[in-house]
């Protein structure tokens, strides 16, 4: 099993948080996993893309250079390179809460959720990564859902826990929505 992922949005959306989660949630799962990213200068609202690898075999290159079997457009100004860069047979999850005209996806899967707004309902646009992660999990079975529940409480418990329940509530209401 190998899963070349890509998190992508806007900074301040999340989508290294998305990476980060999938990361611990693999190393909980015996799985073996690098991640990379890139962002802008800007500290919100610069471009941002975090790169993961997941695979139960070591891993001999850390690079996703245009061939991501899981990709996630979370905003409109990186979608076109999340667009560009899933493989034949590989799946686009696209924030059509933002991403106002999506193109045409051929040889590939496009999954649109709007799950910005989707969170907006559930208490704020805050937790729209969870509830895209949620979505990537049910749709790929790339990790767990529980495992990543078991890490959201490990890595929100003490600092946060009023957050805790309202991130798990995201996760599972993105698992549903693709099952």
């Amino acid at each position: 099993m190998l899963h070349k992922c890509m998190f992508s949005g806007s900074g301040g959306q999340g989508s290294a948080l998305m990476a980060k989660m999938v990361c611990l949630g693999a190393i909980k799962e015996g799985l073996k996993v690098v991640m990379t990213q890139t962002y802008g200068i800007e500290q919100r609202g610069g471009d941002s893309t975090a790169f993961v690898i997941v695979s139960d075999e070591p891993i001999g290159s850390p690079i996703v250079e245009n061939d991501a079997d899981i990709a996630v457009a979370l905003s409109q100004s990186i979608y076109g390179n999340c667009f560009e860069g899933v493989v034949p047979g590989g799946t686009l999850f696209t924030n059509t809460s933002i991403v106002e005209e999506p193109g045409d996806a051929e040889g590939f899967e496009q999954v649109l959720l709007p799950v910005s707004d989707t969170a907006v309902e559930l208490g704020t646009v805050r937790c729209a990564n969870m509830v895209m992660l949620g979505a990537v999990l049910g749709k790929t079975g790339l990790l767990k859902l529980e495992t990543v529940e078991e890490v959201v409480r490990e890595s929100f418990g003490a600092k946060k826990p009023k957050l805790v329940d309202l991130n798990i509530e995201a996760l599972r209401t993105g698992f549903a929505a693709v099952k």
